[in-house]
Formats: structure tokens, sequence, C-alpha cells
């Protein structure tokens, strides 16, 4: 219980705490993005919360394949309604929470074969750098979002994996016959 319980719950305790400090107080990311003074008068018409893609692909692969190589290419999210900041940090830690309880688990079916905490570690952080290379590459790659944003966030998300791969490698020790 301790293991899927305590140890998930204070790695997404961590990787919260790390996200406060990266975007909370330090902006860092922030720096990576264009100033957006004239998004909310382009915004105004749109009428439904929804991702909305230029080109459209639904208009055709020659119509997309046009406008892909002439540009503009865009991509908003857009909520008329945003949700309130408690709501957000909630799901955010759930989700963080889940991930940590996955990671655990994955641990747990790992744990004879490794001998050391450093070894936890290491494979625990190597875990979080497959996943952020491939989410957040693709990203930038195949929706032609911005690289700079992206690698903010890799960084960010490294040092989140590497966060909850510690706390957790404390507590999947494996039992010495």
């Amino acid at each position: 219980m301790k293991k899927f319980v305590l140890a998930p719950s204070l790695a997404a305790l961590a990787m919260f705490l790390w996200g406060f400090v990266y975007y909370g107080l330090s902006g860092i990311p922030y720096r990576t993005l264009e100033k957006a003074s004239a998004l909310p008068a382009f915004l105004a018409p749109l009428s439904a919360d929804g991702a909305y893609l230029f080109p459209d692909p639904r208009d055709g692969a020659e119509a997309m394949a046009k406008a892909s190589e002439t540009g503009p290419v865009a991509m908003v999210h857009y909520r008329k309604v945003p949700r309130p900041m408690g709501e957000t940090m909630a799901l955010g830690y759930l989700h963080e929470f889940i991930c940590c309880v996955l990671l655990a688990f994955v641990l747990m079916k790992c744990e004879p074969a490794f001998k050391g905490f450093s070894c936890r570690f290491m494979f625990a952080v190597a875990v979080g750098v497959l996943i952020t290379f491939f989410s957040q590459g693709a990203e930038a790659i195949w929706w032609q979002q911005s690289w700079s944003w992206h690698l903010a966030t890799m960084f960010y998300d490294v040092v989140a994996w590497a966060i909850a791969g510690a706390v957790l490698a404390k507590f999947f020790t494996p039992k010495l016959t």
C-alpha cells in the first residue's frame, strides 16, 4: 500500500512543487513566447471551445500541402470559459499522481533487476527522457510548434521525471535474500 499510495503521492507533490518553481517563480519557459497582444481580437469570433488547425486537414491533402508550403500554419487551443485555477491545479496534481503510480508499477516489475538506488533512479530518468522526447518532439515536428517552447518544456519534464524517479527509487528497494 505504501508503495502505491504514499510513494506516488510524495513523488507527484515533488513534481507539482517543481512546476511551481519552474513555471510560477522562474517564468523561464514564458521567455520563449511571442507577444500575444493581438490575439484577443483575433480569438473573439471563435464560437466553440476546441482545437483549431490551419491549414485544415479536412480541406483535402492537396489544399493542406499547398497551404503548408506557403503558410501561415497555426494551431490554437481555445476555451471561451476557462476553468478556475484551483481546478486546473487539482487536475495537474492528479495527472502527476497517475504518472507516478504508473512509474511505480514499472519500477516494481523491474525491482529484482535493480541492485541499488542509482539503477532505479537512472531507469526512471531514462523512462522520463523517452516519454518527454517522444511527446514534446512530436508536437514540435508534426504540429509545427515552436522548438524554443518545447525545449523549455522538455527541460521541465526531464527534471520532473528525475525528481519523481528519486522519490520512487527510495521506496522501491529490493528485499535482500
